[in-house]
């Protein structure tokens, strides 16, 4: 890929950032996430360990920034089982990481795919007028 195609890719997606709701940039930091763990898999796999670790650290960095935008105050119970889920998947990504199995990371894509649909779910429930997100929801 040319320095001028990356560019203008990279000049895309600063843009989708800045112009997403914090709805959409949760859904962004899933699909990162998933991106990053699918990454991490295959480079493990071919025994190409510092590309896993590089990815690896990219997922945990996403499930973290998941872990910080969790609201606590609305979001009750709902929030603190998210926080035991990204908890369980930093673990898991940390085992995966230090022992270089793949094993952890598959588990990971799993909790991932079902967050993502359920948020998509949500998604189209605020697009449709059937809920209402308000800025205290999120931080």
């Amino acid at each position: 890929m040319s320095g001028f195609t990356r560019g203008r890719i990279n000049s895309y997606q600063k843009t989708s950032i800045q112009t997403a709701s914090k709805e959409e940039l949760i859904l962004m930091l899933y699909n990162g996430a998933i991106r990053f763990t699918h990454q991490a898999i295959d480079h493990i796999d071919k025994k190409e360990f510092p590309d896993g670790a590089k990815n690896i650290c990219r997922a945990q960095a996403i499930v973290v920034e998941l872990m910080n935008a969790l609201n606590f105050d609305q979001g009750g119970d709902i929030a603190k089982n998210l926080e035991y889920l990204y908890s369980v998947m930093v673990d898991n990504l940390t085992t995966a990481n230090f022992d270089r199995v793949v094993e952890p990371l598959r588990v990971n894509l799993e909790i991932l795919d079902r967050l993502k649909s359920a948020w998509e779910g949500v998604l189209q429930q605020i697009k449709e007028g059937k809920i209402q997100a308000t800025p205290s929801q999120l931080r």
